[in-house]
Formats: C-alpha cells, structure tokens, sequence
C-alpha cells in the first residue's frame, strides 16, 4: 500500500483537499507516470507537515527566547538535557552544541549526547504513515539510551576524553549560525512564530521527498519490482548496516528524509535504518568541522558515530523489530 492510500485511509476525503495540484501534475505530460506518482505521494506530506513544523516552531522559540534557561539545562544537565532535546526534529540544537564544544564548553562526550539522539527529519515523515508510527517510540527510546551510554564510555575513556575549559554563560553563547533550510538561530529570537520559516521547510521537505520517490520509483520501474529494489540494496544485512550508516554522515537533512523514504517503501531494514539515523546529525558535524581547529578530533567523534551506528544496526538485525502503537485504524 502507498502513501496516498494509507493517508486516505485514516482521513476520507484528503485527496480531494488537494485535487487542484494533483491534476496539474498529472497533466504534466512528458514526465513518466512513476515520476508524476512520486510528486503526488510527496504533494500529501505537504498539509501535515506544515502544522507539525509549525509546531516545532513554537518550541525553538521557546528556548531561543529563553537562552539563560537553554544555557542552564546545559550547564546542570548536560548529557541528559541533550539527549531529550535532540529528540525535537530540528537540527538547530546540534549547531548549538557543536559550537559549544568547539568552545571547549562542554565535553565530547556531552556533544556525542546531541548528535546520537538527533534524527533531525525522520520522525515527521514517519508521522505521516501510520502504518510505521509504530516505529518511533522504540526508535526514540533507543536513541535517548544509547546517547547516555556513548557520553559515559567516551567521557570515561582517557583517549577520547576532552573536559570543558570554560564555563557556560550567557556571553558565550552563539547563535548566529546555521541551521537547516540556511536560516540563522538567531532570527528564532528576532521575530515572533510565523508562517514563513515552517512553510520553507515544508516546502523544502515536499522536494526532498519528492526526489527520494523519484529515485525509488526509476529503481522499481527498471528492477522491476520494490522486492527487488530490496535485494540489490542488500536488505537486512551488515553490508546494508553500513551503507546506510555511511549515508547518515551526510551533513543535510536530505540524509534521514531519503532514510526515512527508504524504510517506509521497505528498501531498508529497520536495522540499516536505525544505524542511519545514528549517524545523522542533520549539519551538526558540518558545524563542527568549521569549527574546529583539529580535523582529528573531527573525525574521531565522526568515527565514534559511524562504529556505534554500524554496531547498533548489526545488533538488531538480528532482533524482532520492537513497535509500540501510536494509532488504531
């Protein structure tokens, strides 16, 4: 079953909301038919994702607006505040942590805390099949246990060790920096919540979608089913694991939407996508690496992510899927 079809299912009547732009595209009559499918399928994320962006909204004003609190829950929470933080599908607050770290005001392993929980764009694609919402809460539960365990064993470990030098106030703190859809932190704080900067990333969002099932569709048009898209990417094994771990190291969010895409089509397994959205930091180790002075300590927390995200993944390959309902149909 598609997209389209789940959605309809669960809301009667969808697919006439959006009627108009669905027959535009469908008179666009020199792209393929699976091309055209894959921009209608992307055209129904469109609604529902704009409300949930919205909603993200509101909660990075909350703390932009607030940065003593935000500065606080860092200094006296640190690793915990950081593995709860990043579970909001925004990688503004990697940004943040990665300059905080290059500041040397927080420890590496405090900063592997917001890049291990991060999944900057997974869930909302997520949320909008509810076949595979069930999915979620296991994958927030792992990756919040997982960020704690990393920060103990890398903060533990005398090589990988790194203390803070400095302390964490509010002269120190940086937002002028980028985050996802090349906006500033800092404009979270120069203008009220509005519609502007969610329907960019929504819009953003339909693209990245769009050409994900673009590439999927051209893979089962020419293989010739989605069984065998599966089987040429090497399904539920390490080799796949590793793939898509390599593949979560891309600093974009492009990274967790093809992902998510993936999974959701079952192109991936749920292993290969967890060791993906291990990986991914959203441009939380681009930020770093244009920090930092030391591009080995850069490809070290690089490769402390790529070796938990592969070990993780290969561990549940061999592991029932664990799922905990969101929705009943």
């Amino acid at each position: 079953m598609d997209f389209v079809s789940v959605i309809e299912s669960y809301i009667p009547n969808f697919g006439e909301l959006l009627g108009a732009p669905k027959f535009l595209i469908e008179q666009i009559y020199f792209l393929p038919d699976f091309i055209k499918q894959a921009f209608i399928e992307a055209l129904y994320f469109v609604p529902l994702l704009y409300f949930l962006y919205f909603a993200i909204e509101i909660i990075e004003h909350l703390f932009m607006w607030k940065v003593p609190i935000l500065i606080k829950l860092i200094k006296k929470l640190g690793p915990f505040f950081g593995s709860f933080i990043s579970i909001i599908p925004e990688c503004g607050f990697q940004v943040i942590a990665s300059t905080y770290y290059s500041r040397k005001l927080i420890t590496r392993g405090t900063l592997m805390t917001f890049f291990v929980s991060c999944s900057d764009d997974a869930y909302p694609i997520l949320f909008l099949n509810p076949e595979k919402t069930d999915v979620i809460v296991p994958i927030i539960i792992i990756k919040v246990i997982l960020a704690i365990l990393v920060w103990l064993a890398v903060d533990s470990m005398i090589i990988f060790m790194k203390k803070p030098t400095e302390e964490v106030n509010a002269v120190n703190i940086e937002l002028n920096e980028d985050a996802c859809c090349h906006h500033k932190l800092s404009s979270l704080r120069e203008a009220e919540v509005g519609w502007g900067h969610p329907w960019n990333h929504t819009l953003n969002m339909f693209f990245f979608v769009a050409i994900a099932l673009s590439i999927y569709y051209s893979a089962v048009n020419s293989l010739g089913s989605g069984t065998n898209v599966a089987r040429m990417l090497m399904y539920n094994t390490p080799i796949q694991v590793l793939g898509c771990a390599i593949f979560g190291l891309i600093p974009s969010c492009a990274a967790s939407v093809f992902l998510s895409i993936a999974y959701l089509k079952g192109a991936i397994s749920f292993a290969a996508f967890l060791a993906g959205l291990i990986t991914t930091t959203g441009v939380g180790l681009l930020s770093l690496a244009s920090h930092s002075k030391k591009n080995l300590d850069t490809l070290a927390i690089t490769f402390i992510l790529l070796v938990v995200g592969v070990a993780v993944g290969v561990l549940f390959s061999v592991m029932p899927v664990p799922r905990i309902p969101l929705f009943t149909s």
